[in-house]
Parts: C-alpha cells; sequence; structure tokens
C-alpha cells in the first residue's frame, strides 16, 4: 500500500508549483509544447523521479521561468519579472532562459546519458532555429 505523502523531487515540486499558475494542467503542457499529458499527474505521485533535460528546457521556453530557478531552486521563478495573467514572454526571453537552464545543466554522468545529451543539442537547435524564423517573420 501506498503513503498518503508522496516524496517529490525539488525540481517536480517546481514544475508543479509552475503548471498550478495555469487554468489547468493541460493548459500547461500546451503552453510548453509537452505531449505527455500525463506528466504533472506522474511528477504529483513520484511516477516520474527526474524529468529529463528537454522537458525542462520546454518549461522554460513556454512559461519564460528562470531556468537557474527550475534547476536549483535559487533566485526567483521568473527572476526581477513580476507574472500576471496578462504578461507574456517574448519570444527572446524564453530563448535567453532555455539557452541559461541547458548552460547550466550537467551533462557528465554517464555515456548513455551523453549520446542524449547529443540528442537533445540537435532538438534545442532545431527548435531555436524555429523560434527565430517566426521571429524574424514577425519583424
Amino acid at each position: 500500500m501506498q503513503s498518503s505523502t508522496i516524496k517529490k523531487n525539488s525540481i517536480a515540486e517546481r514544475i508543479i508549483l509552475i503548471s498550478n499558475r495555469f487554468g489547468s494542467a493541460k493548459e500547461f503542457l500546451m503552453e510548453c509544447g509537452i505531449n505527455n499529458y500525463s506528466l504533472i499527474t506522474d511528477l504529483k505521485y513520484g511516477r516520474i523521479k527526474k524529468p529529463g533535460s528537454e522537458v525542462l528546457a520546454q518549461i522554460v521556453l513556454g512559461t519564460g521561468c528562470d531556468g537557474t530557478w527550475l534547476l536549483t531552486g535559487k533566485g526567483e521563478m521568473y527572476g526581477s519579472k513580476s507574472p500576471s495573467s496578462d504578461l507574456t514572454f517574448s519570444d527572446k526571453e524564453k530563448m535567453e532562459n532555455a539557452l541559461t537552464l541547458l548552460l547550466n545543466f550537467d551533462f557528465s554522468e554517464s555515456q548513455k546519458e551523453k549520446s542524449g545529451a547529443r540528442e537533445l543539442e540537435i532538438k534545442v537547435a532545431e527548435a531555436l532555429v524555429r523560434l527565430l524564423k517566426k521571429h524574424s517573420k514577425l519583424d
């Protein structure tokens, strides 16, 4: 039988905290471009212990939260910005936060994770190209 108190890691708790700022978990996940619609439930119940770096980057890009805060809990959720329901973050701010997250991420754990890190680098590069193309069309 499972205990009613489920231990979550601090990154999971911060992701849940951010998701609570949205109308629903689905709205949060859609805003972040995350297709795993059970992510928040899985985090709440400890079924996902360590969200991958791609998910973390998508959260930073989608919400504009501070990547350092998401990883470490240090600083403020949105840096010096004070988010409100009317505030939207520019693509530039989202890219800067995602890059901060990636630059602070430690890829040196295992060979298997290193190959995953290479795949992540490719996906991030592709995402940045899409954002830059979108941004240039808006100018």
